[in-house]
């Protein structure tokens, strides 16, 4: 929300702003000028620690002037500035003085996160870069962290955190024994796992608890870092680049990434995500579910705007023809499913193939113009687009952190294919994660589905017996086990559909799905079908209830164009071009309309 000036209307309105830019180098920063005459309003720059700190005991003031004056330069123009801290980019001096923090890691950060001198070094940085910048109008907010990833050898200081975690979490070492079936004579005696050994997930016991131990480290060292920024910034948003992929991969639980988790330490819903052009391949011409599941689950989590701040919407090094529709699609509907700002990856150009930087947004002309149309329309729109992203969701899918652990793909797979039926009928989609259960909150929503998931913590399980709307379950003993495994005696009252792992699929539940939402008394105010009156498989039809109608955003994923009608006798109008709509319309392929009904 800000003040805003339009065109033939006097004075300022407080109303929703959609921020749509580039990151994230030289080349955004020297063209600040140019984004206003292209449509957009947003760059994302860095710092670094090792910018600011060049040797030991020096401090460059030179960044920090550099970022002021880019401020300066955002305001003057109308472009608001996104400051990734960058803290995977440590002084190289540091590992030299600090030899703690030399251990093998993956992804950007290559240093041990749980070093005391590494925490202080990021403490003393942020300090030293937010203070001049705090109190800048086009300063919009702070990304934390890059791509985080967890995944380290051990240390001595995890080591000792491990240790004081089993002992709060379990109590007593006999308890601890019990649930994992072992028999340590202390907590001492209980190795740490190293993520990067064959062995790591034996006993799965340890496992289970070490997926959360490194959940709930990581996000406490994310708010180690928001700390230091809200110290001497009280005011200014903070966020973090999580990937999407890794909420709901099984074979990311050990990067330390849970959404509920993250979200409780952050003012917007910060990610890196992926809408590539599929170029073909496949029933769906992008790959939309990535983007799409991610932003619901973190708008599920945590009621804020999506910030994605590193968006790809096509691969680095990809010399194929990208169409602009490609492009618009991806951007419009992630703003559909909760996204406020982007910037988009990557404002650059270059000559060598072997770059991430070649074949980017930059070297398409066509792109880059849909970028700032988009953006436009979305702030000509912003009120029909606001009101379908605060629409109340109709159904809940349990996010399941001990299944994505346990069961891994057999869950994670039927998740999906959950998902995915779900999107091509008419109903608002959300989550409930297994972590927000423990925390007390029950399911919102009329209906909750269940996707294969065997296993879900006692606490968890204790607020999902007091959930009195509709438990939907898919697969085989849903629910039936703890997160260590052991069998609970209480069952849940669930009504099934039938799922088998590699035979059942998201086309086979949608049909499904379409036959029983009504009788759960989830029934949209508007259906969508073909010319011939029959559901539409590839397009996904959303609606929400604004002032005197209802506003339908419609979304063809297909290859192919589909002609498409609304039923019901209201007159249906065109929100952007202002066409009243004859019905059947025809959408090509990645075509969106946003309509507004009329009883």
């Amino acid at each position: 929300m800000a003040p805003t000036t339009t065109p033939g209307k006097p004075g300022r309105e407080i109303r929703p702003v959609f921020f749509t830019g580039y990151g994230h180098f030289g080349q955004v920063q020297s063209e600040v000028e140019k984004f206003p005459s292209y449509g957009t309003n947003i760059i994302q720059a860095e710092t670094a620690p090792s910018d600011i700190f060049p040797s030991d005991g020096v401090i460059n003031d030179d960044p920090v002037q550099s970022m002021l004056n880019l401020l300066d330069r955002g305001q003057k123009a109308g472009v608001a500035v996104n400051l990734l801290l960058s803290p995977h980019y440590m002084p190289q001096w540091a590992y030299e003085k600090y030899p703690d923090l030399k251990k093998q890691r993956e992804s950007f950060i290559q240093y041990c996160t749980h070093d005391p001198d590494g925490r202080e070094l990021l403490k003393k940085y942020i300090s030293i870069v937010v203070t001049p910048l705090k109190d800048h109008p086009a300063l919009h907010s702070i990304c934390l962290s890059n791509e985080p990833i967890n995944v380290e050898e051990p240390c001595e200081y995890a080591v000792k955190e491990w240790h004081a975690w089993l002992a709060n979490r379990h109590g007593n070492i006999a308890a601890l024994n019990a649930r994992w079936k072992t028999d340590y004579a202390g907590f001492d005696d209980v190795k740490l796992p190293n993520p990067f050994d064959a062995d790591c997930k034996s006993p799965i016991g340890r496992w289970v608890d070490f997926v959360r131990w490194n959940q709930e480290f990581f996000t406490d060292w994310h708010k180690m870092l928001a700390d230091a920024v809200h110290a001497v910034a009280p005011d200014i948003p903070v966020h973090a680049k999580a990937m999407t992929y890794t909420f709901s991969d099984p074979n990311s639980v050990k990067y330390g990434i849970d959404a509920y988790l993250m979200s409780s330490i952050s003012d917007i819903n910060g990610n890196d995500t992926m809408d590539w052009c599929n170029f073909g391949l496949g029933d769906f011409a992008q790959g939309w579910m990535t983007q799409a599941r991610g932003y619901d689950l973190q708008r599920s989590v945590k009621d804020a705007p999506v910030f994605n701040s590193e968006n790809h919407i096509m691969g680095d090094r990809d010399t194929r023809y990208v169409p602009a529709s490609q492009v618009h699609s991806a951007l419009w509907q992630g703003a559909v499913h909760g996204q406020g700002a982007t910037t988009i990856w990557i404002w650059e150009r270059t000559l060598d193939p072997d770059s991430v930087f070649y074949g980017n947004i930059k070297d398409r002309p066509a792109c880059a113009q849909v970028v700032g149309i988009v953006n436009c329309d979305l702030n000509r729109a912003a009120y029909e687009v606001t009101a379908l992203q605060q629409a109340p969701v109709q159904v809940q899918i349990l996010h399941d952190t001990s299944a994505l652990t346990i069961d891994g793909v057999d869950y994670s797979t039927c998740a999906t294919q959950l998902y995915m039926a779900l999107s091509f009928t008419w109903v608002k989609i959300g989550f409930i994660t297994e972590r927000q259960l423990e925390a007390g909150i029950a399911p919102s929503a009329p209906v909750l589905f269940v996707p294969n998931a065997k296993y879900l913590s006692d606490s968890a399980f204790q607020t999902l017996r007091d959930y009195k709307g509709r438990l939907i379950t898919l697969g085989a003993d849903p629910l039936f086990y703890n997160e260590y495994g052991e069998p609970r005696q209480t069952k849940l009252a669930a009504d099934s559909i039938n799922y088998t792992p590699g035979k059942t699929y998201a086309a086979d539940l949608w049909k499904i799905l379409l036959s029983k939402l009504p009788g759960w008394k989830v029934s949209p105010r508007y259906t969508l079908a073909d010319a011939n009156g029959k559901p539409v498989w590839g397009v996904e039809y959303k609606e929400a209830i604004i002032g005197d109608g209802t506003v339908v955003n419609i979304c063809n994923y297909l290859n192919t164009p589909v002609e498409v009608k609304l039923s019901g006798k209201g007159q249906a109008k065109d929100v952007l071009t202002g066409e009243l709509i004859k019905w059947p319309i025809k959408l090509d392929s990645l075509q969106v309309r946003l309509l507004k009904v009329i009883d």
